[in-house]
């Protein structure tokens, strides 16, 4: 026989969109519910999970090399941060991203950032 530990609750942590947290706090007070582990509970109860099918991802797996230095700086910050590698990685290529479209827009880099200049090949 199971122990009571084993089936004891136990919490689990999701991260949601705010707009649907915000739902979650509506459905509570419409449907006169004590908690929004209820209203998850009330949920999960009544889904056809059997008629569930999984929208298309928009997003790709990729797998990029770091030096280690930078990976720990990119985990460390993380933690300190308390969000994910993923979310810092996503947030640092968005960032590159704008300022390569804002450079382009603005007609020049800035020094530093411009790629070496290729050498000629003499003509005789």
């Amino acid at each position: 026989m199971a122990s009571n530990r084993l089936l004891a609750s136990t919490p689990l942590t999701f991260e949601l969109p705010s707009s649907l947290v915000d739902r979650i706090h509506e459905c509570r007070g419409r449907l006169g519910l004590k908690s929004a582990s209820d209203v998850v509970r009330s949920a999960l109860a009544g889904f056809d999970f059997e008629g569930f099918q999984a929208p298309p991802r928009e997003q790709s797996q990729i797998s990029v090399r770091l030096a280690p230095a930078q990976k720990k700086i990119l985990l460390k910050t993380a933690r300190q941060k308390k969000v994910s590698a993923g979310e810092l990685l996503r947030a640092a290529v968005e960032a590159l991203s704008d300022g390569v479209a804002a450079k382009g827009k603005s007609g020049g880099a800035k020094a530093g950032n411009r790629p070496a200049a290729r050498k000629t090949a003499r003509s005789k």
